[in-house]
């Protein structure tokens, strides 16, 4: 059975299994160029978690097998595409005539990246060799000539290949970076639904001058605010319109619940649709081939009769979910089994009838919902709508154990 049929039938055994053993099933088990073993690993590292990708890497870097360095290539060129790099594989094995790398990364902001991931830097890198490989590149019209060279180093100590870059005549096309730094950065981009961040994650990884860190300073602005951005999304200041202050409201749920129910809606979406969900930002999942974008939205409960449930829509959700050919809307409820999914098609034709709200230039909509007589519904200016259709169960322990500290109705 290949490694692909096993990982579909039984996740929970390929879950735990070491690096080598999964390349191990892959195919013939053999690293190779353009061979099943490699296709099939690529299409897995696609489908597993960012947590999984760090642990192949330290795998890889620690415990060292047969085609260990390959297999990080391949790891490390997943992480590239997810943090929303058009990414190509290089080969493993140089070849006559052959233009080496080990990948390239392209963005649609004009940033292109060479590649090369070497699992120390023990040893002195021919630069030049390098820097040939990029001009090439550019004169055959693949990369631009802004392009630059990412070394990506399994050890942090990176000390050595900083220094030959420093004294070299390319220390201004080239850059350095870990690995373990460059999963820390897929993490922040994960924990963010802002398309700022993203962007200046991707700016982190050319060469520029550090004299000024504003650049670093705004990354972490940005990923603060986002996160502050959830909580006011689960929490919010509600209008004066929708609040009554003679109402309890419910304590505000800890960051790891939030988590813990986006990890559980996932699975149960995943299962509903046949397509393992894979977090490209906060709240935005996608399947490996891109064919279903989904938004989990997720609300603590109000102690009113009126209005239990409240979520922000914003248009980069509309924007995620029409770009696939299945967009889902999931809104959940951090005191319930069940969450909805609702067509992203559905959700725009609400929009007209929905409040919104305009902060800073901050454009969403209010999405209002209550449980009367068991029924879930949504609700509009001059009425309301069931959504029942769309309810999923969720099986995750984990959904219920997080909920277990919140105060609810």
């Amino acid at each position: 059975m290949s490694l692909l049929a096993l990982w579909k039938s039984n996740p929970d055994q390929i879950r735990g299994y070491a690096i080598r053993q999964i390349v191990a099933v892959a195919g013939d088990g053999r690293m190779r160029d353009q061979s099943i073993c490699s296709a099939e690993l690529r299409e897995f590292l696609q489908e597993v978690t960012s947590d999984a990708l760090e642990r192949f890497a330290n795998e890889c870097l620690d415990e060292g097998f047969d085609g260990s360095g390959f297999v990080l290539q391949d790891v490390v060129n997943e992480i590239g595409r997810r943090l929303e790099f058009e990414t190509t594989s290089g080969l493993y094995r140089g070849k006559r005539n052959a233009i080496g790398f080990d990948g390239i990364w392209r963005s649609g902001d004009a940033l292109e990246l060479v590649v090369e991931v070497k699992t120390t830097d023990t040893y002195n890198v021919n630069l030049d060799q390098v820097a040939t490989f990029r001009s090439r590149l550019i004169e055959n019209q693949e990369l631009g000539p802004d392009s630059s060279v990412l070394f990506v180093v399994g050890r942090q100590d990176t000390g050595a290949l900083e220094a030959q870059i420093r004294g070299s005549r390319h220390a201004w096309t080239m850059r350095v970076i870990g690995a373990a730094s460059l999963i820390r950065l897929l993490k922040v981009k994960e924990k963010s639904d802002s398309s700022a961040v993203v962007s200046r994650i991707k700016a982190l990884l050319r060469p520029v001058e550090y004299t000024r860190v504003d650049g670093i300073v705004d990354l972490m602005f940005d990923a603060t605010a986002d996160v502050e951005a959830d909580d006011e999304d689960v929490s919010p200041a509600l209008p004066a319109s929708d609040a009554d202050d003679s109402q309890k409201m419910a304590a505000m749920p800890a960051a790891g619940s939030i988590e813990a129910f986006r990890r559980a809606a996932a699975e149960a979406v995943s299962a509903k649709f046949g397509a393992r969900l894979i977090r490209q930002r906060r709240s935005l999942y996608s399947s490996a081939g891109n064919e279903l974008h989904v938004s989990i939205s997720v609300s603590k409960r109000y102690e009113r009769d009126a209005q239990s449930y409240w979520y922000a829509y914003h248009p980069s959700q509309q924007d995620f979910l029409t770009a696939a050919d299945t967009g889902l809307f999931v809104l959940g409820a951090l005191d319930l089994d069940y969450v909805y999914a609702i067509p992203v098609d559905v959700i725009k034709s609400w929009l007209p009838r929905l409040n919104t709200t305009n902060r800073d230039g901050r454009l969403y909509w209010h999405i209002k919902g209550r449980i009367k007589k068991g029924d879930y519904r949504v609700l509009f200016t001059g009425g309301d709508v069931s959504i029942s259709e769309y309810r999923i169960p969720l099986s995750n322990p984990l959904k219920r154990e997080a909920s277990q500290d919140l105060a609810t109705a």
